[in-house]
């Protein structure tokens, strides 16, 4: 939501060349449409790029700007992946939750939800945000956004873990088959023969043991800095009553690929310092080792499922690879192993 942004307009007429722009500019209109602005107050729409499943505009007006986002029927990827669009019902539904109950309200408020378009209307974050993805591969390292990311993550988990009103809204898992399992694990397993029990093993928990509400897509990119110094969560749309070792593996993974795209020790400390944060401020250390063998499928998922990582190079996607299939292989359940293996293979590209 926070990537390059594309100005379409200034204008406050709707008349546009193309259907694209007109169709964000009906997007535009739903800022309107929720009562966030007169009539006829003019609004300027601008796309933000970079987001595989949902189509996202800023709406500007003299009285504030909004983000107004949509879910796609279709993710914008190489391979054909198609998702339910009432996923963005679960994500309203989550967002909700994540600013009301926890701490320090770490996430957009939601204005608007429109169950014909398939969209919602949020809060901006201001012009000054940032995410943590564009600090940490410009090598930037902040420990202290790292715990707070754990902790906001376990206490996420551990206050909505057994809360029947949580887990009867949000029980239909079927967005995180289509946009989880299916698209990273099925298919890695479709490309790595070799590798089918073992990931169909880590498929079957992820999917039937259901504890607390999981995020789904608990990554940097979706991890805001605000001008203000607070940080918001977003972008839950695969939010589901499921196993919490998908969200802690699933953002750990991400500081482990940057450190080895970066060569980057600094980045391997914040992946450990993720992960030891995570388990000490939640109940669930019993769950550890199916952690460590998601984190080592979802290694091999972002080289060879539906969504790679796009800025690994051919020879840190081999180091991905050959590390994570070794540790799928024997089922590995030790996140000291991983991090270890990972460390050697930083120090000899250092040439340490």
């Amino acid at each position: 939501m926070v990537g390059g942004r594309i100005k379409r307009s200034t204008s406050s007429g709707l008349t546009m060349d193309q259907g694209a722009e007109s169709d964000l500019w009906s997007l535009g209109e739903l800022v309107r449409r929720a009562g966030l602005i007169p009539k006829n107050q003019p609004l300027e729409v601008e796309a933000f790029s970079g987001g595989v499943s949902c189509v996202v505009v800023l709406v500007r007006t003299k009285q504030g700007a909004w983000v107004v986002k949509q879910a796609l029927p279709r993710l914008r990827v190489k391979d054909l992946w198609l998702a339910d669009r009432k996923r963005i019902f679960a994500e309203v539904a989550c967002l909700r939750l994540i600013h009301d109950r926890i701490s320090e309200h770490p996430a957009p408020g939601v204005f608007y939800e429109d169950r014909e378009d398939f969209a919602c209307v949020l809060e901006y974050a201001g012009d000054g945000c940032r995410n943590w993805k564009q600090d940490l591969l410009s090598g930037v390292v902040d420990s202290a956004v790292t715990r707070r990311v754990a902790s906001i993550l376990a206490e996420f988990h551990s206050k909505t873990q057994g809360d029947e009103g949580v887990k009867k809204k949000f029980w239909d898992n079927t967005n995180f088959h289509q946009l989880r399992l299916d698209a990273y694990l099925a298919t890695t397993a479709i490309r790595h023969p070799a590798l089918v029990p073992q990931l169909d093993e880590v498929s079957s928990f992820l999917a039937e043991e259901r504890i607390c509400l999981v995020h789904g897509d608990f990554s940097p990119k979706n991890i805001l800095l605000l001008p203000d110094g607070r940080l918001w969560v977003i972008d839950c749309e695969v939010a589901h009553y499921g196993n919490p070792v998908f969200d802690v593996a699933f953002c750990t993974n991400h500081l482990i690929l940057k450190s080895i795209h970066l060569a980057s020790l600094p980045h391997l400390e914040e992946a450990r310092l993720m992960w030891s944060t995570y388990w000490s401020e939640t109940r669930f250390a019993h769950l550890e080792g199916e952690a460590v063998r998601t984190l080592t499928a979802l290694m091999l998922a972002r080289i060879d499922g539906k969504s790679p990582v796009e800025y690994l190079t051919q020879q840190e996607r081999q180091v991905v690879r050959s590390i994570s299939q070794t540790l799928i292989e024997a089922r590995a359940e030790s996140f000291a192993t991983l991090a270890g293996s990972v460390g050697d293979r930083i120090r000899i590209r250092r040439g340490q």
